[in-house]
């Protein structure tokens, strides 16, 4: 009887063996996954050089796991079973109250190196009204919604640490973030970004700071674009269970802009690239994603002052506002940039203003800000 028994577990895994090995082969392979936006590991080329350096065996082993038949469903059973076994968080995301899928901050390793690179940055251009903000996540604005039991690292300890060895201007957005968090959402359930209310109220008190007369939240015509909006965090945690953000543009329309996507060579009259609302990655809409260089000009202002954003793409739905009060707003994402910076602005003359705008999660891991100089 026990022979039989084995027999049949032998050949059920062998069956099962066979048919993912089958499904696995003659399967579509995805290049890019939606779900997961980025790029999947294509089959490795097997090389002497590749072998020498133990590269093919961690890209091979990348490419099965990428292309695992059914993978989402799979990332999604395994989720559910670590809820039920009552896990905080999954994938460094944790398993927040009231929908909230919270990004885990732990403590930073750069914040030293960073002050000294800004500081450096502003030497070479102390002749600029420049500013810093960095941005808390919502693992600081929706505190109340972590796990129980849970205490992570202090974001608004790093920032205070940061501004405080700081040579020119800083901007604290977090007070304006938590108490207007009361009456409307400043950060996504589902992915790591601020909302564009979280960035309206942000930009209010850049204005305040740099005394620019403020465009009041009843001038903008608010529109929901969209409501399944499924974010980085939802698939970090494969927590499908939650439910949709949505998207909501502030549309002022006053003036009238020219946006110079630089590299890609691409030019528009909007500030939005509306073909993103059927993606995956519907927070692009803002500006196009991410880019090394974007020259946006409002063509009716009569003011003639220029502004440079260094930035990460929380700038991307905060300077829809700004460009309201400036000529010619100069985005700079050092992260693709590869030229210098500090050059670009002394040869764009007209610019007197600099702004860096960064979350304070990816100051501290973007190599660009490091090496700015």
């Amino acid at each position: 009887m026990r022979n039989i028994y084995n027999k049949i577990i032998v050949i059920t895994l062998s069956l099962f063996i066979i048919l993912f090995t089958c499904l696995f082969i003659f399967s579509d392979k995805l290049k890019f996954s939606e779900n997961e936006n980025r790029y999947f590991q294509p089959l490795p080329k097997l090389t002497f050089n590749n072998i020498k350096k133990g590269e093919y065996t961690t890209k091979l082993q990348n490419y099965l796991s990428d292309h695992f038949y059914a993978r989402n469903n799979f990332m999604s059973i395994k989720t559910s079973y670590e809820k039920l076994m009552g896990k905080k968080d999954i994938n460094g995301v944790y398993l927040g109250k009231d929908n909230y899928l919270i990004e885990k901050y732990d403590k930073p390793l750069n914040n030293d190196k960073i002050i000294e690179s800004l500081n450096n940055f502003y030497q070479a251009l102390n002749y600029t009204n420049m500013s810093l903000m960095l941005v808390p996540t919502s693992i600081t604005i929706n505190a109340d919604k972590l796990p129980n039991y849970v205490e992570p690292y202090v974001q608004l300890d790093t920032i205070d640490y940061i501004y405080s060895n700081i040579n020119f201007n800083t901007i604290d957005v977090s007070k304006t973030l938590k108490e207007n968090n009361k009456n409307y959402q400043m950060f996504y359930y589902l992915d790591h970004h601020w909302t564009t209310y979280g960035a309206y109220y942000s930009y209010l008190e850049y204005a305040k700071n740099n005394l620019i007369k403020t465009i009041p939240i009843t001038d903008f015509n608010i529109t929901e674009v969209a409501n399944d909006f499924n974010g980085t965090l939802y698939s970090k945690s494969n927590d499908y269970s939650r439910e949709s953000d949505r998207i909501h543009l502030f549309l002022y329309d006053k003036y009238k802009y020219h946006v110079n996507y630089v590299y890609h060579k691409k030019e528009t009259d909007t500030l939005y690239e509306m073909s993103y609302l059927d993606k995956k990655d519907k927070y692009a809409v803002f500006l196009d994603n991410n880019h090394p260089l974007i020259v946006i000009t409002n063509e009716n202002i009569k003011t003639k002052t220029e502004i440079a954003i260094i930035k990460d793409s929380y700038a991307n739905n905060f300077i829809p506002f700004l460009v309201n009060h400036f000529k010619k707003v100069h985005v700079i994402d050092p992260r693709f940039y590869k030229l210098s910076i500090i050059d670009y602005i002394k040869e764009n003359k007209s610019i007197k203003d600099v702004l860096f705008l960064y979350n304070i999660n990816t100051i501290d891991k973007d190599n660009g800000i490091v090496t700015i100089n």
